[in-house]
């Protein structure tokens, strides 16, 4: 049957020994990236053009609808009967969440504003191209839902990247790693107490860059080589992202100088 797997969840697909996932980069996994950059570009451009009010709107859409879709997961895979522990809102991306709540509805917006830029918009680029979801089939709920839940996250902060309503700075650079520092540590124990890999503190993600942190600082001097290792990639990253947000920024001040 076509839909059999369609609310398999972890768990349950291990315990089947079911083969059913998807490979990275094979023609599924591509047509999705394209489709989310096509929509970004789209939503970005109607966005740019819209009317202060339009715009408002459509950030409280957004923010809205992605708290709801989470919220949705969480019914579905409950009633299927998941162990809800490992699909608790403690990754990354489902931060987000809660920074796109508070900057759609003008609350720390200069804050949430370096967050997105430095922290959930590169999350949820590093997730839609290292997907730890590979297990599911593409006819699968989890897997339209992790596909359209960061892509969802891609579009806002480049619409109002676009826009110029969010500017990433230097100082958000350092303000993003604290924040991040920050939440790791209560979320390290929460791991280390339920047996969970939440921000991928305990265990690296299989088929991301963080296997080669692990490969080169974990396998010779333990977990905590490890965590060191990915904080020092996070740093460097935030510093290439910094490079590439001025760059940007130079760019579209020629443009804008030669209409």
């Amino acid at each position: 049957m076509v839909f059999e797997n369609f609310f398999a969840y972890s768990s349950m697909i291990e315990e089947k020994g079911l083969d059913i996932g998807f490979e990275l980069y094979g023609v599924g996994h591509l047509i999705w990236l394209v489709s989310i950059l096509i929509v970004t570009v789209i939503i970005s451009n109607i966005y740019k053009n819209s009317s202060h009010l339009q715009k408002e709107k459509i950030k409280r859409f957004f923010a809205v609808a992605i708290l709801l879709s989470e919220i949705l997961k969480d019914i579905v895979l409950a009633i299927a009967g998941a162990d809800m522990i490992g699909y608790l809102p403690m990754h990354l991306c489902s931060f987000a969440i809660l920074g796109m709540m508070a900057h759609s509805y003008g609350h720390w917006q200069e804050v949430t504003g370096q967050l997105m830029a430095y922290a959930f918009f590169p999350g949820a680029i590093a997730a839609l191209l290292f997907c730890n979801w590979t297990e599911y089939p593409f006819l699968n709920y989890m897997c339209i839902h992790s596909f359209a839940f960061h892509g969802w996250i891609v579009c806002y902060f480049v619409m109002l990247y676009r826009a110029a309503e969010i500017r990433p700075s230097y100082s958000g650079l350092w303000k993003t790693v604290a924040a991040m520092l920050l939440t790791s540590i209560p979320v390290y124990f929460f791991n280390t107490a339920f047996d969970t890999n939440y921000l991928f503190l305990n265990e690296a993600s299989e088929g991301s860059p963080l296997v080669i942190v692990w490969n080169l600082f974990g396998t010779r001097f333990g977990e905590i080589g490890y965590l060191i290792g990915a904080a020092l990639l996070v740093i460097i990253v935030f510093h290439i992202l910094y490079v590439a947000y001025k760059l940007l920024s130079k760019i579209f001040r020629e443009k804008g100088k030669t209409r």
